[in-house]
């Protein structure tokens, strides 16, 4: 008998618009403002046969403002239009045959951003790895440790030191000044795991710049009760924005 798990880290990915329902232009029945501005002067679309440019003058405050219902962003001319930006770095983790002797390991990356939203959430909608016979790895209800010897499966997103040196903590790009990603609860502690199917682990409450993520997986076995065969997982992730 063989035990092995081919494990496609984050190799899906599924976007989930909720339209806005206002717009930042201004407009009559005969004129329309793109954007508006305070200062002296700007420029919201100007362009030749070979070069294009947007342009404002004497930017004297920048950055996002926000309170709970409104955000405003001041400074250099920006985009009226919403977005959600989810990218998944297709991966294959082929953790070869397991042993209840050790942890089997591996990392998967993705990074989200959004603007002119409410946040967004990224939810695991994914069955553990399975086998053809349909069994499952045992996914971890409740957070934990990783326990060689007893079945498991286990997701975290932060930076762990057992049963191994592997994942990392989120990375704001470019700074925790621009963005504003974070882990969800039970997703965000060091060498504890736990893997629920529709659980949210990563989030934002506001527009945000890009969040780098890394998912830790683990995965162990016992002898006398996992069942042999080849395990894969496809792992889907959905994110989902409010605008």
């Amino acid at each position: 008998m063989f035990k092995k798990i081919i494990l496609p880290g984050v190799i899906g990915l599924a976007a989930i618009f909720q339209p806005a329902v206002l717009l930042a232009q201004h407009s009559s029945p005969n004129f329309s403002i793109e954007e508006s501005f305070i200062g002296p002067g700007g420029l919201i679309d100007a362009q030749s046969s070979n070069y294009g440019l947007r342009a404002s003058l004497g930017d004297t405050g920048v950055g996002n403002s926000a309170s709970t219902n409104y955000q405003v962003y001041g400074g250099y001319t920006t985009t009226a239009e919403e977005y959600l930006e989810f990218v998944v770095n297709g991966e294959v983790i082929d953790v070869g045959v397991l042993s209840d002797l050790t942890t089997a390991t591996g990392e998967g990356t993705f990074y989200v951003r959004s603007y002119l939203a409410n946040g967004y959430v990224v939810s695991t909608v994914s069955q553990p790895p399975t086998n053809s016979a349909g069994n499952t790895l045992e996914p971890m209800a409740a957070q934990g440790a990783s326990s060689a010897g007893t079945e498991q499966f286990g997701i975290n997103l932060v930076a762990n030191t057992s049963p191994d040196t592997f994942g990392a903590d989120p990375d704001q790009i470019p700074d925790a000044s621009f963005s504003f990603g974070y882990i969800a609860d039970d997703y965000n502690d060091a060498n504890q795991y736990k893997y629920g199917v529709g659980d949210i682990v990563a989030q934002s409450d506001s527009s945000s710049g890009q969040t780098d993520y890394t998912i830790s997986y683990i995965m162990n076995i016992n002898t006398f009760t996992t069942e042999a065969g080849l395990y894969v997982m496809n792992h889907f992730l959905v994110a989902t924005s409010t605008f």
